[in-house]
């Protein structure tokens, strides 16, 4: 019995890459995570700052008043934008919110009357928008209050504290901003799993000699790396185009609405997320590193870049650095898609930046494979 524990120990610890990366996992996967919701890293009075697109048409001293509290808040920062501007920026994603003062804000302050101020929003950005929501109902409850002479009598009905009228600017009754993180985010982080079980079978069949022996025929050496791209961007297209049937048949996502789009950025992912496989297989040496390596990187890549962490509610050094994450990208070109609403022309950037990744990826793995296979 102790034979058998010792000499599985004795494998266990033998490659020394392999127990490395294990341990890295759970380490790694801690600290994200401490990151995200423990505040760590991160001072109270130092709060992520929320830029505030504002228009002021009312150009009064309340107005100006009010501008000038929510700049003075640490956590705000205010952003002077065209009414149509700001509206674009939200619609884009680049923005969460517009602030619209229309005219009389120190009439309707005085009087009780309704206040012309519309809060203009993306709805996706529920916590930043809902610490807007808040700020400025209280700043507006308090300038009426100071503004408006006291009642004359005491079964005087005052208005609600601050009548800002909330307007979402993105996503409409039939779109759910939930649906559409929990199918792209998930889709493709299993995806990347897929493929780097396959990339790991690379591996397998270099320990049973099928690369030596393939370096001995008339077939080039890069036939097998080429063969397993292709095979992993096929099972890669499959998958995605089954989850987002999936999505449409069982939870009504309208994959119709921009098809041309749709088809791009599955195209695109599958790509970049097969090219990913391909690389891991070339630069690890065991099949049990790769399964750690592509373990650690995959949760990585699916924790920075939105798939396990709406990216509204992390650290803001985090959400700057969710752009190096392949699931970034991806999983903003199909919000762009469902929840933005937006044109195939809208996805140019996304695509882009994907292709970049694929070429990369599939330029390492060319050079790694080449380096081990002149080795055999």
């Amino acid at each position: 019995m102790w034979q058998i524990a010792k000499k599985d120990l004795y494998i266990f610890f033998a490659d020394k890459k392999a127990l490395f990366l294990t341990l890295l996992l759970p380490i790694g996967l801690i600290t994200l995570f401490a990151f995200a919701f423990g505040g760590v890293g991160q001072s109270a009075s130092e709060p992520n700052p929320v830029i505030l697109q504002y228009s002021d048409l009312d150009n009064s001293p309340a107005s100006a008043a009010l501008i000038a509290r929510l700049d003075s808040i640490s956590g705000i920062r205010m952003e002077a934008v065209d009414t149509a501007a700001g509206m674009e920026n939200i619609r884009k994603g680049n923005r969460i919110a517009l602030l619209v003062i229309d005219q009389g804000l120190e009439p309707a302050l005085a009087q009780q009357s309704a206040l012309p101020a519309h809060l203009f929003f993306d709805e996706s950005q529920a916590m930043e928008v809902s610490i807007l929501q808040n700020m400025l109902r209280g700043m507006l409850g308090q300038m009426r209050a100071t503004a408006a002479p006291a009642p004359e009598s005491a079964g005087h009905q005052e208005p609600e504290a601050s009548n800002l009228q909330m307007v979402s600017v993105v996503g409409d009754e039939t779109s759910n901003w939930g649906l559409i993180q929990a199918v792209a985010g998930t889709a493709i982080m299993m995806l990347l799993f897929s493929v780097s079980a396959i990339g790991a079978s690379i591996i397998e069949e270099k320990e049973q000699g099928v690369l030596r022996r393939l370096l001995q025929s008339p077939q080039p050496a890069f036939s097998l790396l080429n063969g397993k791209l292709i095979f992993a961007t096929i099972i890669a297209l499959f998958q995605l185009v089954v989850m987002f049937l999936f999505a449409w048949m069982a939870f009504g996502l309208p994959v119709g609405m921009n098809l041309p789009g749709l088809i791009l950025m599955i195209v695109v992912t599958a790509l970049c997320c097969s090219s990913f496989g391909v690389l891991l297989a070339s630069v690890a040496d065991s099949k049990r590193q790769a399964d750690s390596l592509g373990t650690i990187i995959i949760l990585f890549m699916s924790a920075i870049g939105g798939s396990m962490i709406p990216l509204y509610i992390m650290p803001g050094f985090m959400q700057d650095i969710a752009v190096i994450s392949v699931n970034y990208w991806s999983i903003q070109g199909f919000y762009d898609i469902f929840w933005r609403q937006l044109g195939i022309e809208a996805l140019t950037e996304n695509v882009l930046i994907l292709l970049g990744y694929t070429v990369v990826l599939l330029t390492l793995s060319y050079y790694f494979f080449r380096r081990k296979a002149l080795r055999l």
